[in-house]
C-alpha cells in the first residue's frame, strides 16, 4: 500500500511539474506575442509615413530634376532609393522603390521596412498608387515643422520613445504626446492626407514640440518677419467647457504672468464666445497682440457625452464629419486668418515689426503656461482630432493657402495596392 501511494505521489508530481513547465512556456510567450503585434503596427505606420512622403517627393520639382533629368520617358521606369539606418522608433526604412508607367493612373511606390525589439523581428513591404504629377502637396509642404500624426502610441510601458511623432519637414523636431493623447485610424481616410490623426479629450491631452536652440540663441521655429501656421482639425461641438480649445500655440514667455496669454503665434476656438481666434504678438515696445476673431460653429461629434457630461465615449464614426483647415500668416505687421483655405480676417499692426521671438517650442492641444496659480481651464485644452500641423518660413499667399487645403483634401487620389 505504501509503495502504491509513493508511486501515486511521484506520478502526480511529474504531472504537476509538466503543467508548470507548460504554463511557464506559455506565459513566457505572451510578451513575444505582444511585441510582435506592436512591431507589426509600428511597421505599418512607418510604411504609411514613408509611402506618403515618397508620393509627396515625387511631385516636387527638386525630385524631378534629380531623378528624371534625362528627359521624357516612356513605358516603365523604375528605380530604388536606399537609406542608411533611417530609423523611426523601432523601425528601419531600408528603401523606397518608385515605378512609373506612362499613364495618369499607373504610378506607384513601394516601401521596405524592418522592425525589431527584444529579439523579435518583423518585416513589411507595401505599395501605394497615385495620380501624377502630384504637385500641390510637393510645392506647399511646410518646411519648418510638419507633423502628420503617423505614429500609433500603444503600449508606452513596453516601448521606449513610443510617443514620438516624426517630423517630415526634414528638420527632425522632437514632438511627443502627453496625457492620454493617442493617434486614431481615420480609415476611410476622412479627407486629410494621413492614415492617422491625434485625438484629444479636452482634459489633459496635448503634444509638445521641443525647441532647437542654435549657437546664437535662436529657435528655428522662428516667428520673425514672415511665417505661416496651418493645420487640419475637427472641433467637438459637444464640449461643454468655455475653455475649449487650443489648436496651435507658440508661447512667448510661459513663465512671465503678463505674457502667458500672448503667444508668439496661436490658433484656438473659445466656446465662451463661439469664435475662432488667430493671434500674433509683435516684438515692439508695447508687445501688441494682433488678433482676428471669427464667429464659428463646430459641427463634428468626436466624443459622445453621456451621464451629464461626466463620461466621454470616443465616436468611432467621427470620420463622417468634414475636416476643416485653419491657418494664419504674418508678414511684417500684417496678420491674416484662414478657414478651409479662405481668407476670413485681417489685422494690421505696426509695420515692419517682427513677431515675438520663439524660444519655447510649440504646443498643440493646450496653451503652454508654466507659472503657478493657473489650472487646466486656463490652458484651454482642445477636444477633438487634429492632423497635418505645420509651419512655413514665409507668409503664404492666398492662392497657396487654398492650394494647400485642396491638396490635402485630395487624399482620394491615393490608394493602397497592397498593405
Amino acid at each position: 500500500m505504501g509503495r502504491a501511494v509513493l508511486m501515486l505521489v511521484m506520478l502526480m508530481t511529474v504531472i504537476f511539474a509538466t503543467i508548470l513547465i507548460s504554463l511557464n512556456r506559455n506565459i513566457g510567450g505572451v510578451p513575444k506575442v505582444l511585441i510582435r503585434n506592436q512591431l507589426l503596427k509600428e511597421a505599418e505606420n512607418a510604411s504609411d509615413y514613408a509611402l506618403r512622403n515618397a508620393i509627396r517627393n515625387a511631385g516636387s520639382v527638386e525630385f524631378l530634376q534629380t531623378y528624371l533629368s534625362d528627359g521624357f520617358f516612356v513605358d516603365e521606369l523604375s528605380f530604388t532609393q536606399s537609406y542608411l539606418n533611417y530609423r523611426i522608433g523601432n523601425c528601419v526604412i531600408d528603401s523606397i522603390r518608385y515605378s512609373y508607367v506612362n499613364s495618369q493612373a499607373n504610378y506607384k511606390v513601394r516601401s521596405f521596412i524592418r522592425a525589431s525589439l527584444q529579439g523579435v523581428s518583423v518585416s513589411k513591404d507595401a505599395e501605394m498608387s497615385f495620380n501624377y504629377p502630384f504637385l500641390t502637396l510637393g510645392s506647399s509642404k511646410p518646411n519648418i515643422l510638419y507633423l502628420e500624426m503617423e505614429r500609433l502610441t500603444l503600449f508606452p510601458w513596453l516601448f521606449k520613445n513610443n510617443t514620438r511623432l516624426p517630423d517630415s519637414s526634414g528638420n527632425d523636431y522632437q514632438a511627443d504626446t502627453a496625457g492620454n493623447t493617442i493617434l486614431s485610424d481615420t480609415v476611410p481616410w476622412g479627407g486629410a492626407f494621413s492614415r492617422y490623426c491625434a485625438k484629444f479629450d479636452g482634459r489633459n491631452d496635448y503634444i509638445t514640440v521641443l525647441p532647437q536652440i542654435d549657437a546664437t540663441g535662436v529657435d528655428s521655429i522662428n516667428t520673425d518677419l514672415s511665417f505661416s501656421l496651418l493645420l487640419f482639425a475637427m472641433i467637438d461641438k459637444n464640449i461643454n467647457k468655455n475653455n475649449q480649445g487650443t489648436l496651435l500655440w507658440i508661447p512667448s514667455e510661459p513663465l512671465i504672468n503678463n505674457m502667458i496669454q500672448k503667444p508668439c503665434a496661436g490658433i484656438w476656438y473659445a466656446k465662451s464666445d463661439n469664435k475662432l481666434h488667430f493671434a500674433v504678438t509683435q516684438d515692439n515696445a508695447a508687445k501688441d497682440m494682433l488678433e482676428v476673431k471669427v464667429a464659428y460653429t463646430p459641427t463634428a461629434v468626436v466624443y459622445n457625452w453621456v451621464f451629464f457630461g461626466l463620461i466621454q465615449l470616443f465616436n468611432v464614426f467621427f470620420y463622417e464629419y468634414p475636416w476643416c483647415s485653419y491657418g494664419l500668416t504674418y508678414n511684417a505687421g500684417l496678420l491674416k486668418a484662414y478657414v478651409n483655405g479662405v481668407l476670413v480676417g485681417v489685422k494690421q499692426g505696426e509695420v515692419n515689426v517682427r513677431a515675438y521671438p520663439s524660444l519655447h517650442g510649440m504646443s498643440m492641444g493646450r496653451k503652454d503656461i508654466r507659472v503657478s496659480g493657473f489650472n487646466n481651464n486656463d490652458r484651454m485644452y482642445f477636444c477633438g482630432v487634429l492632423d497635418q500641423a505645420g509651419m512655413h518660413d514665409r507668409a503664404l499667399m492666398d492662392t497657396e493657402m487654398k492650394s494647400w487645403h485642396n491638396g490635402v483634401m485630395s487624399a482620394t487620389l491615393i490608394k493602397y495596392i497592397r498593405d
